[in-house]
């Protein structure tokens, strides 16, 4: 299913903008694709593709693209000065044997390949397969900014799959001639792995980009698997300009692709997104289209990673938050999982349930619906932005009218006791103009308004999890055993 208009931000926009929406220009016929070419040396191959939605090479899973002004396969196309940037690397399918990889060239360019092997060397001297070097092709889209019909934009989507769990690949993108750097991605543990593992969590950078250049920055040093983020990356979702200053903040010699090209990241839409153009063509997820969804499947989707599953959800605009069909989804989602393989459960979303301060405040409307599941599966740890600051929570489990109930077993630094309670933080200091904090509520442990962002460790049954701010310094910690 495609993004359409439905799909207009409802949120205030600068007055300079004005008031004209514009829609992109009626999709033109998809261009005819080349056989897939994957040599990946594991025998897998598949039939060209012949239109959207298709199966990339070796995947067990499809691909689609919202509406957009036209959309092709890899071809020989190549612009005037042809160019590659903002690489960026996530998952679409199995954490443990795929990848995907998004960047921009010029709008001339319809080149859309993947060159990779486990040898940097290797990838570095090639010009196309050959050895122990396979190549991948893609998909590319043609857009505009919604809302002033300018900054024209070609990105590119290419995904591969049939690989070895715990492995670094070396991959470089383009085509002949005209690759990128070589970048490294590694694939994740096997379902079920004990092995730890490292994530960071951070959200609301909007335009704020020097701040969030410098927490990127900080996160590179950890050696994370991935990233969590909670929303609002950018201030209008509908401008492409916003993206693009994006992904090329810097700091000092740091680059945002320095660690998006290696790391993958997860985007939960919100109300500065809502659902945009910009965030569906630019951002590959697993697309588990359920009923009652839109965005190809990109709205609420979940992903498992070791010994633990993510699930990420949308809560904007409000009529999705509260839907039905989402939180079924969720509910079966969560039930489907077997705790003594995956005993680490984690929601993300937008809007916070639990926020003291700020801004917003708790959605009481979305508690009401939401926390009845979360309850219900014991979920550990709930990430949310929208206000600017941190918050942790103690631990939860149970309402009295809207009120929630602080869980009956607390551990120490108000940590859950055997799965007792779920934690509920706010991380929405990525950026964007910090909100005033307020600890006045009987559901917060701890708060503060600052720049920040999370670091969780996983390691086997015991979960870590620190909040450094944008100076290095602590502002949380806890540690739970389960």
């Amino acid at each position: 299913m495609s993004v359409g208009l439905r799909h207009l931000m409802v949120l205030a926009l600068p007055a300079a903008l004005g008031s004209t929406w514009l829609a992109c220009k009626a999709p033109e016929p998809d261009s005819a694709p080349p056989p897939q070419q994957v040599f990946d040396g594991s025998g897998c191959s598949d039939e060209p593709a012949l239109g959207f939605p298709y199966k990339p090479g070796c995947c067990d899973y499809s691909v689609d693209t919202p509406a957009v002004a036209a959309r092709g396969f890899d071809s020989a196309a190549l612009g005037s000065t042809p160019t590659t940037d903002h690489v960026h690397v996530s998952w679409a399918g199995p954490t443990d044997s795929t990848f995907v990889v998004n960047w921009r060239s010029d709008t001339g360019t319809e080149a859309t390949q993947l060159l990779y092997a486990t040898s940097e060397p290797e990838v570095t001297a090639a010009d196309g397969p050959g050895g122990d070097v396979h190549r991948v092709t893609g998909h590319h889209q043609l857009y505009a900014s919604l809302i002033d019909g300018k900054n024209e934009t070609r990105v590119h989507e290419v995904h591969v799959c049939g690989l070895q769990a715990g492995t670094t690949y070396y991959y470089k993108v383009g085509g002949p001639s005209r690759w990128s750097d070589v970048f490294d991605v590694t694939t994740g543990p096997v379902p079920g792995s004990t092995e730890s593992f490292k994530f960071a969590v951070l959200g609301d950078s909007r335009d704020g980009e020097v701040v969030h250049a410098q927490l990127q920055e900080a996160i590179n040093a950890h050696d994370v698997a991935f990233e969590l983020f909670t929303g609002d990356a950018v201030a209008a979702g509908p401008l492409q300009v916003n993206w693009n200053s994006w992904f090329e903040a810097t700091s000092g010699d740091f680059a945002l692709q320095d660690l998006m090209a290696r790391k993958p990241i997860f985007i939960a839409n919100g109300n500065h997104e809502n659902l945009a153009l910009g965030l569906f063509t630019q951002f590959a997820v697993p697309q588990q289209l359920s009923e009652g969804e839109g965005a190809q499947g990109e709205e609420w989707y979940t992903f498992d990673y070791g010994n633990a599953r993510f699930v990420v959800m949308n809560d904007t605009p409000v009529a999705n938050a509260e839907s039905q069909a989402q939180h079924a989804w969720l509910d079966a989602t969560l039930g489907a999982v077997d705790r003594a393989q995956q005993p680490w459960l984690f929601v993300m979303h937008h809007r916070s349930l639990y926020s003291c301060g700020g801004a917003h405040s708790s959605d009481l409307e979305l508690r009401a619906i939401r926390q009845l599941i979360i309850d219900a599966h014991e979920v550990d740890m709930v990430w949310s932005g929208h206000d600017h600051l941190y918050e942790r929570s103690k631990p939860i489990r149970g309402l009295a009218g809207s009120d929630g109930l602080i869980a009956t077993e607390l551990g120490p630094n108000n940590t859950p006791v055997k799965q007792s309670g779920t934690l509920y933080v706010v991380t929405g200091g990525a950026g964007a103009p910090l909100y005033g904090a307020d600890d006045n509520c009987d559901h917060t442990h701890l708060t503060e308004s600052t720049d920040h962002y999370g670091m969780v460790e996983i390691d086997n049954r015991t979960l870590r999890f620190a909040a450094y701010r944008l100076d290095g310094t602590t502002l949380d910690e806890f540690e739970i055993t389960k």
